[in-house]
Parts: C-alpha cells; structure tokens; sequence
C-alpha cells in the first residue's frame, strides 16, 4: 500500500484516478482486499488534492463509484457461491471472529449493516459478500451502500486534506521543542546522578543492633510452662474423697 500511495503522486493526474478507484473496487470485491485497507491511499489523495495535484470532489467522487459498484458485484459473488464462501481460498486465511462479526452485524441490521461496516476494515470487505451469500436481495443494501460510500470516502479524503497544514507545523515545531524536553530531561537526570554520587557515606559501616524480638527459640528456663486441659471434673471429685477417706497423710 505504501508503493501505491507512493505511485499516486508520481503519476499524472489523470492516471491517480484510476488507480485509486482500482484499489477501492478491489478491496469492495476480492477479498483479498481485506489485506489491502484504502485508508493510507484515500490520505495521501486527499494530500495531494490539498497541494492541487488532485481536485478532492474528484477524489471523493471516484472511491464513491467504485465502493458502490464493489458492494454490488460483492454481492453477486456472495450469491453465486454461497456457504463456500467462507471455507474457499483466501475466505479461509480470514479469522473466524471477523466473520462472525459480520454475520452478526447483518444478522442484527440487515442492509443498515452497511453504515456500520463500511468504517470497519476487513467487515466492510465481508458484509456485502455475506448479504448475498445469505440471500438478501440486493434492493435491500444498496440505499445504505449508497450513502455509506460517500459519507466513508469524504471523511478519509477529507483528514488527508486537512492534515497537511497540522503536519507541516508540527514538523516546523513539534521535533524542536521535542528535542528541548528531551535534553532537559538528559540533562536532570546527569545532574542527580552526579548529586547522589557526592554524598558521604556513613561513618559506621556497621548496621545498628536489631531491637526485635530474638527469632530462635527460647532457652530451656526461660520458657514459660503451659497450662495443660483442665482437669475433668469427675476425676477430681473422686480423688478429692479418697483422701478425705484417707484421712491426712
């Protein structure tokens, strides 16, 4: 993608066209375009369209074409080959939880799945395929691809376009005050390492006396003697009148 963006503003004019809406049709229809995403493309067109190497309605209006006519044939292809869809060539090297998003979302929204799909890479790719594959007529999705398309292409188009100007100030002076934090931050952290390494070490080496408790047992006449069960009350009462019996000894 970084050569095809590259390739777009080496080319003439009338020829970054075509490419853009070749790419865009490519990542509607194959899904080998889900590996592909159009975002870095439609940025550098919108760049280039604020220097005026493009026209930015042309840019808009191209990826529109091609997301439109992508959605439709993606449809057809989803219908023609059905529950094969997913288990067939590059279907397969596709993640089983981004399939079963998009079976969700067009579960749930039906062809209003489109609106939502369209600003999700790899689903959007996925979502009319599945529309198709699952039977939906095609009358069903194509008011929402209709108006997803634009909606999509503007707002990609248009951050390229309005990024320039933010991107040239932040190199004039964004990477200077950058370079300022990071030498102050260098420079701090000398000088507290040269600080710490200065202060005199203590005078006695020698760590002061533990206050705690002594951690060994105990010696043999210090230890305390413990009280055993009490003595069962029967027992005693009985011994108690033996020696009454007895008399003193």
């Amino acid at each position: 993608m970084n050569v095809l963006s590259t390739a777009l503003g080496e080319v003439p004019a009338p020829a970054a066209y075509p490419i853009l809406a070749a790419v865009v049709l490519a990542e509607s229809l194959l899904l080998i375009g889900a590996f592909v995403p159009t975002l870095t493309l439609l940025l550098t067109a919108g760049a280039l369209a604020r220097t005026g190497e493009l026209h930015l309605l042309l840019v808009i209006a191209t990826a529109t074409g091609a997301v439109i006519t992508g959605d439709f044939l993606a449809h057809r292809t989803g219908r023609l080959l059905g529950p094969r869809l997913r288990t067939a060539g590059i279907g397969r090297r596709i993640p089983a939880a981004t399939w079963q998003r998009a079976v969700t979302l067009m579960a749930r929204h039906g062809g209003r799945a489109l609106l939502i799909t369209r600003f999700i890479p790899v689903v959007r790719t996925l979502s009319p395929h599945l529309a198709g594959a699952t039977g939906q007529p095609y009358h069903r999705i194509a008011p929402f691809s209709a108006l997803a398309a634009p909606v999509w292409a503007a707002a990609e188009a248009g951050a390229g376009y309005a990024a320039v100007p933010s991107l040239q100030h932040a190199l004039t002076f964004g990477v200077p005050a950058v370079a300022a934090l990071l030498a102050a931050a260098a420079g701090a952290a000398l000088w507290r390492k040269n600080r710490t390494g200065r202060r005199p070490a203590s005078r006695s080496g020698v760590a002061p006396p533990s206050t705690g408790s002594p951690s060994g047992p105990l010696p043999e006449h210090d230890r305390k003697p413990t009280a055993g069960p009490p003595p069962d009350p029967v027992s005693f009462s009985e011994t108690v009148l033996t020696r009454n019996r007895r008399g003193p000894v």
